[in-house]
């Protein structure tokens, strides 16, 4: 029963970075913030391989800084210029 505690931790630790990858994943704000893939793809890896798939995704497919960073990213990218003055919006 000494190794109880070690498998609690591990346990619970897997299940933890599963959901982080998980939600990293289906945050990030469109297919081309991924280092590789595209995000049904990641989605799919991470549900499908679980801690392995979490792992990978992390180390292959996440951009640095994660999906906060993307997010921020596609915030600054300047959009459509505003309609002249005087236009019916």
């Amino acid at each position: 029963m000494e190794w109880f505690p070690f498998v609690l931790i591990f346990i619970v630790g897997s299940i933890a970075l599963f959901v982080y990858a998980l939600v990293d994943a289906i945050r990030m704000p469109n297919a081309a913030s991924f280092k590789t893939g595209t995000q049904l793809v990641w989605i799919l890896v991470i549900l499908l391989a679980q801690g392995i798939g979490a792992i990978i995704y992390l180390i292959v497919g996440r951009p640095p800084g994660g999906a906060t960073q993307a997010r921020d990213n596609v915030q600054s990218i300047p959009g459509a210029p505003p309609p002249p003055a005087g236009a019916l919006v």
